[in-house]
């Protein structure tokens, strides 16, 4: 071989070694954003190395179903009284303001389009359940800030409910009174375009887009073993369950408070009885890492971020 076909050869593998380094690089970096509910503080920290840690004061947000997270644009969204406010997470710069006619949960993000999506309450009452209030689909644009509201009513969307977005298909789907019950809405119109029944109960449902597919906890029917969990996959083409296992060492979480982390395949929640953050691998239920954090979690964004 000649030297000029040598030289070629090395400056290819050479490339490619650097980019391999550099992808398992990126995929290290692991950081949590969240809200610390005793300051009313937005928080960064990376998971590995807790003590690098940012702070940011905001007003007082309205609860984990009112938040989101822009991975790509790292932009974290939350509903206060009186409307809606976007964060950078980096620099804890204000990017947006929004005033809103209503409280607002069950929020996503569509990025392709660039609105968030939500559920508002009605000021009428349920005929069902005088004491709830009805719901409706509301819709806020990120590039002018107009707010449109659908006409459609839903009973039974309570604060415990799944709710995603499915961006390409342009559904916003949400579980409401029948909670084994999805219902996948168009979120201009509220029309309900189908419904998906679930073969398993679930709570702390995280949409994986990647493989559409649910991933939750679920409890026995067995009233004596009631304390026990279940990490349950569950594919959104047939609502068939596609695993369920224990989840090893789980006793009291915080409500409302999951993620995915796709690197590990694992399962985010967050112990009750202190900070810490735990990894389950979905396939075994073993917990694979926890980490320790000294502020009040809210709101749990994970991610990963390239350094």
């Amino acid at each position: 071989m000649s030297t000029n076909k040598l030289t070629v050869a090395a400056i290819v593998v050479a490339v490619l070694f650097t980019a391999c380094n550099k992808d398992k690089k990126s995929q290290n970096v692991l950081n949590l954003t969240a809200i610390d509910d005793s300051k009313s503080q937005l928080v960064n920290v990376k998971l590995q190395k807790s003590t690098e840690k940012k702070t940011f004061s905001i007003e007082d947000c309205l609860g984990s179903i009112s938040t989101i997270f822009d991975v790509k644009n790292k932009i974290f969204g939350y509903s206060y009284y009186g409307g809606y406010c976007l964060i950078d997470v980096e620099t804890g710069t204000e990017i947006k303001r929004i005033p809103l006619p209503k409280p607002i949960g069950s929020v996503v993000l569509d990025t392709i389009r660039n609105v968030i999506i939500g559920m508002c309450w009605s000021d009428e009452t349920c005929d069902i359940d005088p004491w709830k209030l009805f719901r409706h689909v509301i819709t806020i644009n990120l590039s002018d800030g107009s707010v449109s509201i659908s006409d459609k009513q839903f009973y039974g969307i309570t604060l415990r409910s799944i709710y995603f977005f499915r961006d390409i298909e342009n559904e916003y789907v949400l579980n409401g009174y029948n909670p084994n019950e999805l219902m996948f809405i168009n979120p201009t119109t509220g029309d309900i375009i189908r419904t998906l029944s679930l073969e398993a109960n679930m709570a702390e449902g995280v949409y994986d887009r990647k493989n559409n597919r649910l991933i939750g906890l679920t409890y026995p029917e067995d009233a004596a073993i009631s304390t026990q969990r279940y990490i349950v996959t569950i594919d959104l083409n047939t609502g068939k369950t596609l695993n369920k296992v224990i989840a090893q060492g789980l006793d009291y979480y915080r409500e409302q408070e999951a993620d995915y982390d796709a690197v590990t395949n694992s399962f985010i929640l967050i112990s009750n009885s202190s900070n810490e953050v735990m990894f389950f691998d979905i396939e075994t239920g073993e917990i694979t890492q926890r980490y320790q954090l000294d502020f009040n979690i809210a709101s749990l964004k994970v991610w990963r971020s390239v350094e």
